[in-house]
């Protein structure tokens, strides 16, 4: 069926979604030192809070990867694609990054991190970009109506705000972002989406070059303004690609991250570090937690398990949509 996708695309359109995603990487790889250069001078630090002897490392990373996969999307215009759909893409991420820019700057307290989130889908909204339709739950294919508008802004919200309190540790937030890019990329790919199939690769060339400064020990910290594009992102193309059970799957981690960070009650949590450099969580209040509950190890260990962890969720959402578009649309449709 992959097979069948490739083609139905042609093969022409599917060397520029790899050119494209080419470009986003070249951009964020050749950006990034000079944005880690500019960051030092104007000394816009954070602190590296599972290191030893907590260093400052320049934050708002996030900029150059909304450079990165901007200036790819717009290229976008020389593929046959729906319009109204990418624009939505671009928007939501270009707005999920600069409420991300503005907190990064002047810290909102959680009530406004709730509040101004739920704008960031409201582009999805206004180009009505996506299915009403929801297949593969219990009673069969839903259309929700206007009842799929009103979730919208709240499905933005939390995938945002999910990304966001799922981080931490360096290369945390972009390798999960990388990893559940390229699967719902592949998920969209199967689906037929090439919008959202566009959007989602551009995003992990964005991520994998940024990864190159962004791993143990980090030069640059990709901020609340790079956490906000790859969740606005991630939820714009899930909705406009019309894979809600694909979505949910691949995203999971995060929504368990969620109900653990919800039953302490989202205080703020970090992991504590042994002189040794080595990092452990007296409680499991976080996904995280779990790798380092008690048992002190490397932060970057802590990191690629909970990448491991991605990938299983991320090839499960993949054999889903395989399953679906090969053996129940075809039942669905006929």
């Amino acid at each position: 069926m992959l097979l069948a996708s490739l083609l139905m695309y042609g093969l022409v359109s599917m060397l520029v979604i790899v050119a494209l995603a080419f470009f986003s990487f070249i951009v964020t790889y050749f950006l990034t030192p000079v944005l880690i250069r500019r960051l030092e001078r104007n000394e816009i630090l954070g602190v590296d809070l599972h290191k030893a002897n907590k260093p400052k490392v320049p934050e708002m990373g996030g900029l150059v990867m909304l450079i990165g996969f901007t200036a790819a999307a717009t290229l976008c215009g020389f593929l046959s694609l729906n319009v109204k759909f990418m624009l939505g893409i671009i928007l939501t991420a270009t707005l999920g990054a600069m409420i991300g820019i503005v907190d990064d700057i002047i810290p909102f307290s959680k009530k406004a991190h709730v509040i101004l989130t739920l704008f960031i889908g409201v582009p999805i909204i206004t180009f009505r970009c996506g299915s009403t339709l929801v297949y593969l739950t219990p009673w069969g294919s839903l259309d929700l109506g206007l009842l799929f508008w009103l979730i919208v802004p709240f499905v933005t919200a939390f995938m945002t705000n999910g990304v966001n309190i799922y981080a931490g540790f360096n290369g945390l937030e972009a390798g999960l972002g990388l990893i559940t890019s390229v699967s719902l990329g592949i998920c969209a790919l199967l689906y037929g989406s090439i919008e959202s199939t566009v959007s989602l690769f551009i995003l992990a060339g964005t991520l994998l070059a940024f990864l190159k400064w962004n791993v143990p020990p980090a030069k640059v910290l990709p901020g609340n303004c790079g956490s906000y594009l790859i969740g606005a992102v991630i939820s714009a193309s899930i909705i406009v690609g019309t894979m809600k059970a694909a979505g949910i799957i691949a995203c999971f981690p995060y929504i368990i991250n969620f109900l653990l960070r919800a039953r302490d009650r989202f205080r703020w949590t970090v992991g504590e570090t042994t002189p040794e450099g080595l990092v452990y969580s007296r409680r499991i209040n976080a996904l995280w937690a779990l790798f380092m509950h008690r048992k002190p190890v490397k932060e970057f260990t802590v990191v690629r398990r909970c990448w491991l962890v991605q990938a299983s969720f991320g090839v499960s959402a993949i054999l889903l949509s395989y399953f679906h578009v090969m053996f129940v649309a075809p039942l669905l449709f006929s």
